[in-house]
């Protein structure tokens, strides 16, 4: 793919656009997950605080909510390095209208130099680049044809212009071509994110296999993984879920305007003492828990999106089951205009465990049944 913008920009404008379709759904919800988990330099909190003890339900409730939010941020995180992309190898320096939903970006400063190119990209929550939400800088490196290598830092700003945290990113992008069309797309990433508020650092990863050959891509399978400590526990999370992506356009829409629903039915997480776990690959494509865990149920996970878009509109939510014992997550938007969201985690029996408000870049606070709190930093939990 051509890095600098030339007389041929507009297709290959098209071709990032439907890049970016593909990459947005498949990425969109899949669970996040990473290498190597941080550790906080909080003590534990004694048994006498008000945060639930390391109990089953305790544990539990975090890996339901740690999994349920990986998905926002693994929808976030690649719709926002389309964006990234797509500026930085076209050279985007004019406000440009993200390409689904609301919101914006443009290039700072881009150069390429060979097969490498730099970029500081930034996107907005607003049509007008006046409200920044995230501040790329991008390295872009093309060694063969058709695979694209990413390594990026990011840092993250909350609606009121406060610092969220940083996300430093590689990723590595390959096309397959045939007569001028991308028929296919293999990602794989690993990354961290690490609040600004002094939270547990929070590891990414991904590998998607993703058919792009026809208007409608049939039904396929992105997996990934989340690993995170959780001090005031004692305890490190860990759990890597496969989920199948179905795709439906929209009925007068555009080319890359689609609807999403996905499912998986079988995870595997485990639980073990804090740093005792991390997440490894054992090839590019592929995540393994390694470290002294003890497993866990199997979740299963359902969900929807109205639209591929950095803030989707209603009606979009998700669901995390535990398979055994019935305890569910759930997370819907609930405004479309403010981006509200609102969430909770229930028991079998409807008993309320914790409820979660959050704004649309992710953030807010959750309130466990005990009466303790956490924050939520950008699709991140902090306890």
């Amino acid at each position: 793919m051509d890095s600098k913008p030339a007389s041929g920009g507009s297709t290959s404008r098209r071709h990032v656009r439907a890049v970016g379709a593909s990459l947005l759904c498949a990425l969109a919800v899949a669970a996040c997950g990473g290498t190597t988990a941080g550790s906080s330099s909080s003590p534990a909190a004694p048994a006498t605080t008000a945060t639930p003890g390391p109990s089953t339900s305790a544990i539990e409730t975090r890996l339901l909510v740690q999994q349920g939010l990986a998905i926002g941020l693994a929808s976030n995180v690649i719709q926002s390095q389309v964006t990234v992309l797509e500026d930085a190898l076209l050279h985007q320096t004019a406000c440009t209208a993200l390409d689904a939903g609301t919101g914006s970006s443009k290039v700072l400063q881009a150069s390429t130099s060979g097969n490498v190119t730099t970029a500081d990209v930034d996107v907005y929550y607003d049509a007008s680049c006046s409200q920044p939400y995230i501040e790329a800088a991008a390295t872009l490196t093309t060694a063969v044809a058709g695979t694209t290598t990413i390594t990026e830092t990011a840092t993250y700003l909350g609606p009121s212009g406060t610092t969220l945290g940083v996300l430093a990113l590689n990723e590595s992008v390959v096309f397959t071509v045939v007569s001028g069309n991308i028929t296919s797309i293999t990602v794989d990433g690993t990354g961290t994110f690490t609040p600004h508020d002094g939270g547990p650092v929070v590891s990414l990863g991904l590998e998607c296999g993703i058919p792009s050959s026809s208007a409608t891509p049939p039904p396929f399978v992105c997996s990934g993984a989340v690993e995170q400590p959780f001090p005031a526990l004692g305890r490190s999370l860990a759990s890597i879920a496969p989920l199948t992506i179905t795709l439906t356009p929209i009925s007068g829409g555009g080319s890359g305007d689609y609807s999403v629903a996905f499912s998986g039915a079988q995870s595997t997480s485990e639980s073990g003492a804090t740093g005792a776990l991390s997440l490894t690959t054992p090839t590019s494509t592929t995540f393994a828990i390694a470290g002294a865990g003890t497993a866990m149920a199997s979740n299963t996970t359902s969900g929807h999106a109205a639209l591929f878009a950095l803030f989707s509109p209603a009606p979009t939510g998700w669901t995390v089951t535990d398979a055994t014992d019935g305890i569910t997550f759930s997370l819907t938007i609930t405004n479309t205009t403010s981006g509200a969201l609102t969430g909770s985690v229930t028991s079998a029996a409807g008993k309320s465990l914790a409820q979660l408000t959050l704004d649309e870049s992710g953030s807010g606070t959750i309130t466990y049944s005990g009466g303790s709190s956490a924050a939520v930093t950008s699709w991140t939990l902090g306890g």
